[in-house]
């Protein structure tokens, strides 16, 4: 069964109204959308924004649905240079950019006790998701997604996390879906259509392109379940 997570009603839209046979079910306050897709078994999910959300959300995924893999979809801010909107940012790992015990002599991201920094995307996804993006016409880059509970809207703190990092893109709950998902030892991507360009034009491009993104994203994803 594969698991598609996304933080938003509208970033699963399209993913809902694209299966049949639908089941739904609640835990932790989150709907669970089993059914149907191009022929697969799939369960969609709205978790909510924010890091915590998104790994309890992985979590009920892995211990209510015993899925195989997790697709993560939705939106995000440009950091790598060349990107612009509407193009696609495939993980090749994810980090959580705010975590951060330096004090205790661990490095920028990096999880005390795990001794992981960054979660590595599953091979397999990724190729799923080239070959999606190749048939659907999107512009796409396999790169790191950097993740942390904000939203970034600064020049400055774009280049502290290119220097720390060199990520492709920001959001806010790939990389905790990444952690939760590695622990759970299930295949795991991030696939983020860009919707800004994560500097002072925020708000304003955010809300101007919030929904063409969207259906960016969910084309790559139903390409990749098509597929699977």
């Amino acid at each position: 069964m594969i698991g598609i997570i996304a933080a938003l009603k509208d970033e699963v839209r399209d993913i809902k109204n694209n299966m049949t046979q639908v089941e739904t079910s609640e835990k932790a306050g989150m709907t669970f959308y089993k059914g149907m897709l191009y022929g697969k078994l799939v369960v969609a999910v709205m978790c909510g924004v924010g890091k915590v959300n998104a790994a309890l959300c992985t979590q009920a995924l892995a211990d209510l649905f015993n899925v195989d893999c997790v697709i993560n979809v939705g939106v995000g801010g440009a950091v790598a240079k060349g990107l612009t909107v509407g193009d696609i940012v495939i993980s090749k790992d994810s980090v959580q950019y705010d975590m951060d015990a330096s004090a205790f002599g661990h490095p920028r991201g990096e999880i005390p006790n795990m001794d992981m920094t960054f979660f590595p995307a599953d091979e397999r996804l990724i190729e799923l998701a080239k070959e999606a993006a190749a048939k659907v016409g999107a512009a796409a880059l396999v790169g790191r997604v950097m993740t942390a509970d904000l939203g970034v809207d600064s020049q400055a703190l774009k280049q502290e996390l290119t220097e720390l990092f060199g990520g492709a893109c920001v959001e806010m709950e790939g990389a905790a879906i990444g952690q939760a998902a590695c622990i759970n030892h299930i295949p795991y991507i991030v696939i983020r259509s860009i919707s800004d360009n994560a500097d002072g034009d925020l708000v304003e491009t955010y809300q101007n392109n919030f929904q063409m993104s969207v259906v960016n994203a969910a084309k790559m994803v139903l390409e990749m379940v098509k597929n699977y």
